[in-house]
Parts: C-alpha cells; structure tokens; sequence
C-alpha cells in the first residue's frame, strides 16, 4: 500500500521543493500568502506530533497544553492577514496582545514560521539534541525558501515582529501552573488519600500519581469549571447487587473475550506517552488530515486548530481535577479484590484515578470542535498510526465524528481500565467542554 502523503516526515529537502512556486513569481498576491502560510502551519504541525512522541516528560496532558499555546500561536502570527477573522486578545484568561503591524511592509510566511518555531522550540525545549537539530534545519529551509520575494529590511522586520508575538504567548504561559509540568509528571511531595474506593499503584509500573495538582492548573476559559461541577463518579459499593460491582463484571467479562477486534480497538487508541502523538497529538493529525483533503481556507483552518487547542486543554484541565478530587479505584484493583485474582487488563492502567476518563473526555471535547467545522457526516479515515509496528495501525474507517468519539471512549473499557458508566458520563461532559468553546471564543469580525 502506498503510504500516504500526511504520513511523510517533511525533510528540509521536501520542505524547499513545497515552496519552490515562491521563488521565482515576481510579486506573491493574497490568495498565495495565504496558502503558504497555511503550509507552514501544517509543516510545523507535523513536527509537533514528532516532538511529543519523542520528547521525555510529554504525557497526555502536558501536550494538551503545549498544542494549545502552539494553536493559539498559529493563530495570532496569520489572524492579519486573514479579513474574516479578529484576534482573541482580551478573550483568554490573562491574554493582551500588545505588539501588532504597523503601515511597514511585512513578510507574513516568515511571521508565521517564526512564531511557530519560537513556540515549539520553547514548549518542548527537553526535546533530544537530534530534534533539536532537525527543527533547526526545518526552520531553516522555510526561512531560504520564504525570503526569496521580499528585500532583506523586510525579512529581518518580519522575524522580529514574529519574535515578538512569540514571546507574549510564551510568557503568558508560564503562569498558568503547567509550564514546568513535563520535568515534574510525578511530584513527590504528593501522597495518595488510602480508603476502600481510592485509588493505589496499579501493575505494572506501580508507578506514582501523575500530575496530581494539573487540575488546579489556570484554565483559559475560567468559566469552563463550572460545566463539570455535577460531574461525580457512581456510589462505591462491594456487594455484589450494587451498581459498581456489575459495573466491575462488564470490565471482567470484557477481559475474557477472544475477539481480537476489542484489543485491536484498545491499542490504537491507548496514545501513551513515550510512543504516541498522545491523545491531542492523534486529534490534530486527524483534524489536519481533513483540512488539507478538504483544502480548507486558512480562516477555517486556523479558527478549527484554535478551539481544538483550547477544548482539549481545558478538558484535561477539569478532567484531572475531578480526577484527584475523587480519587477512584481503577477496575483492575476492584476486580482483582472483589472478583477475580487473577483479573489483568489488555492495556496498562494509567497512574491516576479511574474517575473520569480523560480519553472520553477528550473525545468528546475534540469531536465537537471537529464536527462545528466539518459536520457530524463527514467520513473520517484515520491514518495517524499507519507507520507504527507495535500495534495494527491499518487505518480506520469512521461514517461520523460521534461514532469516532464512541470508539475512542469504549476503547478504555475494551482496555480494561475504566468502568462503562464512567465512559459514558465523561463523554458527555467533555461533548459540553467542546460545545462551550466554539460557542465562547469569538474569532469573526
């Protein structure tokens, strides 16, 4: 099967040759720009999705948020040169823009660039030397083949405009609680409450909790808190006629089925952190994949990524705030105790509270966004772990976003690591989070 386009690292190489058409028209009109700043944009998107599979300390909500300043970067650095769309300055919690273009001519692809690699090369400055060297040669190749057109006073204005947009967006980042969350996942000042619903270690890490004070994080949207505050696990219970102990019988009945097509569904949407795009990495693959099939116009595309940034982060936000509010027991402790001993689940459980599910969640949240730009009948094929080994990665097949977002939560029961009715309540909540989102930010003029 011949590989798809997406799928491709862009070497500086490739890099130059999707750039070619700049070099040698004498004058660049507005539809061009747009195009190639759009490209730039995708470029630098894919090299996100390999940073977070290759930079140490990116788990699931640490690239959560490192999308969303990137998204919201990517924005800011093309929102002038797009009629249709305004900035969000003044919209997110703590966000003011201060620098913007003067009467000065401007080159907007290197603005673009610029901000984009400024970003990254800040949000995921634990990356290995050998990354470091490739966004390096990336940023370069953009930077040759984007300059070409326009006079040396005007490139040198222009990456220093960028640099200035960059640098806002990345001190306004570094108050919001999570900047220095991928050096410290596993803070050990925090001990676990001990009762017969909480959560402990599970098999087989046995690893501690995982960024337990994420959910007290500075949200970009304060009002998002309250769209979860009824969110609440079901009653413990050990009797065998309570709701949690059928509960616990789905999971344990699941385990022993045969059918590979439950595994198969498990594994492809794990998104673990050290091998994954995690989950916010594999949703703007999916969402990038879409816009350049559809050629989506830049003001559509950039508004999409915006939210989609904004929607993920916040949902992890309540997410592992309700989580270690909570602190509920994952199934694999409950059945291992109450029904059976010998109980394991196909996936490893995550070293948090079982309640609630941060893939639904997150599904929910990001499906919503998806589907306000697309609709809920777009057919979506999902090509993100086509190269992966580990796994089988053939493509899936989607006739919706909600039957995309409903195999993405019951995948973490097909796991083994979440209760059914957590699934289901955690979906709903994270729908709400999308929804909210692309109703409350407001990028038309």
């Amino acid at each position: 099967m011949k590989k798809p386009f997406y799928t491709t690292i862009l070497s500086p190489f490739f890099i130059f040759l999707f750039f070619l058409n700049v070099s040698f028209a004498a004058k660049i009109d507005s539809t061009e720009l747009k195009t190639n700043c759009l490209n730039i944009h995708h470029i630098w998107l894919k090299q996100s999705f390999e940073l977070t599979k290759n930079t140490v300390g990116f788990t699931a909500p640490v690239s959560g948020r490192a999308y969303s300043y990137f998204a919201i970067g990517m924005y800011e650095s093309s929102v002038e040169i797009v009629p249709e769309l305004k900035s969000i300055t003044g919209q997110l919690e703590g966000y003011n823009r201060t620098s913007w273009k003067n009467e000065e001519e401007l080159n907007w692809m290197l603005i673009a660039n610029k901000v984009d690699y400024t970003i990254l090369n800040y949000m995921y400055r634990a990356m290995p030397p050998s990354y470091k060297k490739r966004i390096e040669l990336v940023n370069d190749s953009i930077i040759k083949a984007s300059s070409k057109r326009y006079g040396k006073k005007i490139n040198e204005r222009s990456i220093i405009y960028g640099e200035k947009i960059a640098q806002e967006i990345i001190e306004w980042s570094k108050f919001d609680g999570g900047d220095e969350g991928f050096a410290n996942n596993f803070p050990p000042e925090y001990k676990p409450p001990y009762c017969p619903s909480c959560w402990v270690k599970t098999a087989p890490g046995f690893l501690p909790s995982l960024l337990p004070y994420w959910g007290q994080n500075k949200r970009l949207l304060p009002k998002t808190q309250a769209i979860s505050k009824d969110c609440k696990p079901f009653v413990f219970s050990e009797e065998q006629n309570s709701f949690m102990y059928k509960q616990a019988m789905i999971v344990n009945e699941n385990a022993k089925m045969t059918d590979s097509k439950h595994e198969i569904i498990a594994e492809y949407w794990d998104d673990g952190a050290g091998y994954s795009g995690t989950p916010t990495g594999h949703f703007y693959t999916i969402a990038s994949q879409i816009a350049q099939m559809k050629k989506m116009k830049i003001d559509d595309a950039l508004e999409m990524y915006l939210k989609l940034g904004i929607a993920v982060n916040e949902a992890f936000i309540s997410a592992f705030e309700l989580k270690y509010k909570y602190n509920f027991i994952r199934p694999i402790t409950y059945i291992q105790r109450n029904i059976n001993s010998d109980f394991n689940s196909r996936i490893a459980s995550p070293p948090f509270p079982e309640f609630p599910s941060g893939h639904s969640f997150q599904s929910g949240a990001a499906t919503e966004v998806m589907k306000a730009f697309f609709t809920d009948k777009t057919v979506i094929i999902d090509s993100t772990n086509y190269s992966r080994t580990d796994i089988v990665g053939t493509p899936r097949t989607y006739q919706s976003f909600t039957e995309m977002s409903e195999e993405i939560s019951i995948s973490r029961l097909y796991g083994g690591i979440h209760f059914r009715e957590t699934l289901d309540v955690s979906l709903a909540y994270g729908r709400k989070i999308g929804i909210y989102v692309c109703q409350t930010i407001k990028c038309r003029k």
